[in-house]
């Protein structure tokens, strides 16, 4: 029985280190990201900046990018770092993360026409995939024209960033995450030589990568 709750004990425990490690990895490929934005220089920003800054045209990035990634974590995660990187505002990434959760309703459909030879089947996946579609596409018919007119989405994270941050305009939060990964950015920074679209198209392997991880763990 004690050897039973042993090996209990030791399952679990190599299961919450291996959540922490792929944190870790998840971390390390944002700041990867930022890194190799920032590295492209102001006019790799400011360009992306004015193609972004249409909204269409960020809802449109953030369907095709998701709908390729087949993963709108990935395609959230990375706006996230370009914003957090100064490459992206929060206005424009709203559209795109909108878009975002339209081309993940793209992946769900593609699913379901893996039954399509069997009909019994397919009549039953092709209408629960449809539910997921109809949902996010009336869900961004709704408000994105309302983030056009009033931007309550935007003015809402300005707000919450007010209250997680205390109010506190120039308070400093060094963070102990961002301390743990920063040592695997500066190898990476070393390993590729500054090659900034080899670091690029290395974070989004890794962030890809640690997702894919992340869930088959909490499956398990």
């Amino acid at each position: 029985m004690s050897s039973e709750k042993g090996k209990d004990v030791l399952y679990i425990t190599l299961n919450v280190l291996k959540v922490l490690f792929i944190l870790w990895l998840f971390l390390l490929g944002i700041e990867l990201l930022g890194a190799s934005l920032k590295g492209f220089g102001k006019g790799f920003a400011e360009a992306l900046i004015k193609t972004t800054s249409n909204p269409f045209v960020g809802l449109f990035i953030g369907i095709v990018s998701t709908a390729i990634v087949q993963s709108s974590s990935a395609t959230t995660s990375m706006v996230v770092g370009s914003v957090a990187a100064g490459i992206i505002n929060v206005p424009n990434a709203v559209p795109i993360i909108m878009g975002a959760n339209i081309g993940t309703s793209i992946t769900n459909v593609l699913v379901s026409f893996t039954h399509i030879t069997r009909k019994v089947e397919f009549a039953r996946a092709f209408p629960s995939a449809v539910v997921h579609d109809f949902f996010n596409i009336l869900s961004v018919l709704v408000f994105f024209p309302l983030e056009l007119m009033f931007h309550p989405i935007q003015k809402t994270s300005f707000l919450l960033t007010k209250i997680f941050s205390g109010g506190r305009v120039g308070a400093t939060f060094h963070s102990p995450l961002k301390m743990v990964v920063e040592p695997g950015v500066k190898l990476f920074l070393f390993i590729t030589h500054k090659h900034y679209v080899i670091l690029l198209i290395i974070a989004f392997v890794i962030i890809v990568y640690a997702l894919k991880l992340f869930v088959d763990i909490i499956r398990k």
